[in-house]
């Protein structure tokens, strides 16, 4: 039986959070055997919920940049777990796992996940990265595209490379209409107003400037917006919605644990990224029958097939997004097909069961 140990940058709200949640979790017990789960920045919402369920949770305490006190500090519980496999996730956490392997006296195999992340790094980490790469033994990438990207920008050994798309389990994003009445009454909607919702950590990388001036485009339509989410961003995105007037259509309320109640609230679901892998958020708003307006960027393209189970239209482009969220307020029976056609695609292609599977089978042949 595999021994497995999970290292990764943070255990906050977030999608490769969620991802490492459900891999520590829901693993086959038969098969591989979960060391526990090592955070270097303080615990969040994960690290709670993994210990209810049982899940050995540890902290480094780093704050800012990982040092190489840091380094030792992890290689030490890697020699106390004695892992097969530890598999890093997320920029930082992959950094720190290369730094421990050669100070750890016996060997194990070391998978990383990347994530997006890779696309705003300095030049100089980068840097580190490409000293540091070759002692991973397999990256896992959430989609072909942020493959692509690791192959052809980063310049890794395409045999050590695989896509696994992410999954969502559908028995827990389930349409709820009491949800539904509760948070549209927080909000006083009417029974008129067509309530649009995006979920993201409030940073450029989400294009939530976008959204907020396609907002401003269609005042006087029954459209209304919710933002969740925290981050560096929120000043800034807070000023955009006073210069456009629009405090009383477009709401920014945090950061929200419920966000399948949320989701029940949302009459259409917006992605304005500027660059994704394959966001969880994308594929819950799928899986609850949303119709979806997202970017056409990296990982989105192969969740959404324009027209069809989605709306993509052009990043960073106002007009165009006014344009997509106008024509599908006015046709609620086109919303309907959407949402129909996209729940169907998530229950087809994209459900937690076949990623944890694919993960479980790229495991199976590294410890082989």
């Amino acid at each position: 039986m595999a021994r497995i140990l999970f290292v990764s940058t943070s255990t906050t709200l977030g999608g490769a959070e969620k991802t490492l949640y459900a891999l520590a979790t829901l693993l086959d017990c038969g098969k591989h055997q979960v060391a526990g789960v090592v955070s270097l920045k303080p615990e969040g919402h994960y690290a709670r919920r993994l210990r209810e369920r049982g899940v050995k949770v540890e902290s480094l305490g780093v704050t800012s940049s990982s040092r190489p006190a840091d380094a030792r500090r992890l290689a030490a519980i890697i020699e106390r777990e004695r892992p097969g496999l530890v598999h890093a996730v997320m920029y930082q956490a992959i950094q720190l796992c290369r730094m421990a392997k050669p100070r750890v006296s016996f060997p194990f195999k070391l998978v990383a996940s990347p994530r997006v992340n890779y696309r705003s790094r300095s030049w100089w980490t980068l840097l580190v990265d490409r000293w540091l790469k070759e002692r991973d033994d397999l990256l896992i990438a959430e989609c072909e595209a942020s493959r692509r990207f690791l192959v052809k920008r980063l310049g890794y050994a395409p045999a050590k490379v695989v896509a696994i798309r992410n999954g969502v389990d559908l028995t827990g994003w389930t349409a709820s209409q009491i949800d539904r009445r509760k948070k549209r009454t927080e909000l006083r909607l009417s029974a008129t107003d067509v309530l649009v919702g995006a979920i993201g950590r409030l940073d450029t990388q989400k294009g939530f400037a976008t959204l907020i001036e396609a907002m401003s485009r269609l005042k006087g339509s029954p459209l209304r917006c919710a933002i969740l989410g925290e981050g560096p961003e929120r000043a800034r995105l807070e000023a955009l919605v006073r210069k456009h007037r629009l405090e009383d259509s477009l709401w920014l309320p945090g950061e929200k644990k419920e966000v399948p109640s949320w989701l029940s609230a949302f009459d259409l679901y917006c992605l304005p990224s500027l660059w994704e892998g394959l966001p969880n958020s994308l594929l819950e708003a799928m899986a609850v029958g949303l119709p979806v307006i997202a970017s056409a960027v990296d990982g989105v393209p192969e969740a959404i097939l324009d027209g069809q189970d989605g709306v993509l239209v052009p990043p960073g482009k106002p007009a165009a997004l006014a344009e997509a969220l106008r024509q599908l307020v006015d046709d609620p029976a086109r919303r309907a097909a959407l949402g129909k056609a996209a729940q169907a695609t998530v229950s087809e292609r994209f459900t937690l069961r076949r990623m944890l599977e694919e993960y479980q089978a790229a495991y199976a042949v590294l410890l082989a």
